[in-house]
Parts: C-alpha cells; sequence; structure tokens
C-alpha cells in the first residue's frame, strides 16, 4: 500500500459490496494521499467502501458503472468535488481486460447517440458506427478474493468475483486482500482464478467486510 502515491489511478475490484476490498480501503483512508483517480464498477454500497474516500477529499476523478448505491456520490459530482465519468458496465470491463491484454483500445457500439461517446473518438466500419475506446492501465490495483495463497494466486466465491478478475490484469501492482489465506501447494490449481503472477501483494481480509444479502433484498 506505501506504493499508492497522490495522482495515482486505481483500479478497484466488487460490486454492490461483493467482493470490495474493504480492509485495504479502510487502509488507504489512513494515507496521505490524494487526486486519485479510481477505476470501478460502482462507487461502493451505502457508506462503505470509496465512497468514503471522496468524503476525505482523496480521489478527482471516478470512471464508473454506476454510481446510484451512494449518493455522497452525486453530491460530489453536483458541487463539483468530484469528476464522474459514466460509462457502460461491459465497456468499462473490456477497457480493463485489454489494458492486460497489453492491448491499445477496441471498438465497441455501446453508448453510440448517447453521452457515452461525447468527447471519443468515432469509428464507422462497413456502414456502422463505433467508439473507439482506449484501454486502461492503472498504477495499482486492489482486489479482494475468497482465498488465496502466499504467491497470490486467488479463488473467488459466487458473484464476487465480477470486476476483481478484470481489475487484477490492469495495474502495475496489484494488492489482494483474501478471506482465507493458505500456503503454495495448498490450493487445487484447477481452481485458480487469477494466477499468482498478476498479484504482487497478498493480506489477510477482515472477513466481517460484505454485505448480507438478506439486509439488501429487505431493504434493511
Amino acid at each position: 500500500m506505501s506504493r499508492i502515491k497522490s495522482g495515482m489511478s486505481i483500479a478497484i475490484g466488487g460490486f454492490i459490496g461483493q467482493g470490495d476490498p474493504l480492509t485495504l480501503i479502510d487502509h488507504l483512508k489512513t494515507m496521505d494521499v490524494g487526486d486519485l483517480t479510481i477505476y470501478e464498477n460502482d462507487a461502493g454500497f451505502r457508506d462503505r467502501g470509496t465512497v468514503e474516500l471522496v468524503k476525505q477529499g482523496k480521489v478527482k476523478k471516478i470512471v464508473a458503472s454506476h454510481i446510484g448505491t451512494t449518493p455522497e456520490i452525486g453530491k460530489a459530482m453536483n458541487e463539483g468535488r468530484l469528476e464522474v465519468e459514466p460509462t457502460p458496465q461491459g465497456t468499462l470491463a473490456e477497457m480493463m481486460r485489454s489494458g492486460g491484454a497489453g492491448l491499445g483500445g477496441f471498438l465497441t457500439p455501446t453508448g453510440i447517440g448517447t453521452v457515452a461517446e461525447e468527447g471519443k473518438q468515432i469509428v464507422e466500419l462497413e456502414g456502422r458506427k463505433y467508439i473507439l475506446v482506449p484501454s486502461v492501465r492503472c498504477d495499482v490495483a486492489l482486489i479482494r478474493a475468497h482465498a488465496g495463497d502466499t504467491w497470490g494466486n486467488l479463488i473467488y466465491r459466487g458473484t464476487s468475483r465480477n470486476f476483481n478478475v478484470p481489475a487484477a490484469t490492469c495495474a502495475d501492482y496489484v494488492v489482494a486482500e483474501v478471506e482465507n489465506l493458505y500456503t503454495m501447494g495448498e490450493l487445487d490449481p484447477n481452481a485458480i482464478h487469477t494466477s499468482g503472477i498478476f498479484v504482487d501483494a497478498v493480506v489477510r481480509a477482515n472477513i466481517d467486510y460484505c454485505v448480507i444479502r438478506e439486509e439488501v433484498f429487505n431493504g434493511q
């Protein structure tokens, strides 16, 4: 985490409280950094997640697909304290994936005729228009997995796989928090979702940091 400096870009995994690296975000809250650009599917859930960094004034810009679960993000945007770049979910996922694959960008028809094409280069092929979307490479990625070993091999559980997978590939330095930590060789290699070649550091997660889905569905 000490590698994170002001002005850096950070990819963060998770979506609506599932797979959010809250242990790492809590540590980031204590650090003297600012002017951060965040790439993630959402901005947290309720009052937890990246929204806490926004409240502290550490975040300059968020590139995300969904900010509706965190009213503070909309407030910060309307007050001019935060720049928000709305990006279709599939487009954002491919920005990370293609960045991890070493590609410069890709073409997508998603967003043509909407606000998503503003400021973007439009390419026409065989009579159809596409947005040319640059890939993203971040300085750091913060992700969370259900299990991992000391070499960074990770296993996700259920929907928590979400954006943790592409986020792990698109950054120069990747920190993973894991609920269950094992030594090398204890995990079934056929069950690995993210190879340790992508992960630079592993920490044990606070297992209490997860959303109880029943509470969400019941509106609590």
